[in-house]
């Protein structure tokens, strides 16, 4: 759903009703955990047609598992489509950790995933 609405942001699904529709639906940044649904496996994991990334993408964490049953080859060709939109990205994979691990930390070092998405916000001037 994240991936969707940061490469469908100039659709609307309603007509515009007042000044605060004119504005941008665009996010200003994009964090995927344990993504879903980001290629089609059947076409050689070529990414969904439904997620046209662009140069207008906005720039995207990724964190996944290996052990993760959605695979994390998804993961992969995603983040191949960012960097040949060149939209700023940064991926990373856990060995452990499978689907679901939310926030809670646990053995699996997959849960310092909010750690690095801090650190990625302030790298790149997002977040002080």
């Amino acid at each position: 759903m994240a991936a969707v609405a940061s490469n469908q942001y100039a659709r609307r699904s309603y007509p515009a009703l007042d000044e605060a529709d004119s504005i941008s639906c665009r996010p200003d940044f994009t964090v995927l955990i344990y993504p879903a649904y980001l290629t089609v496996k059947e076409e050689n994991d070529r990414v969904a047609p439904d997620l046209n990334l662009t140069t207008n993408t906005p720039p995207t964490f990724i964190s996944i598992a290996e052990d993760d049953p959605v695979r994390e080859e998804t993961a992969f060709f995603y983040a191949a489509g960012l960097k040949k939109a060149s939209v700023p990205f940064e991926l990373h994979v856990y060995p452990t950790g499978g689907h679901g691990y939310g926030l809670r930390p646990t053995k699996d070092y997959v849960t310092t995933w909010p750690q690095r998405a801090t650190d990625w916000l302030r790298s790149r001037g997002t977040i002080p």
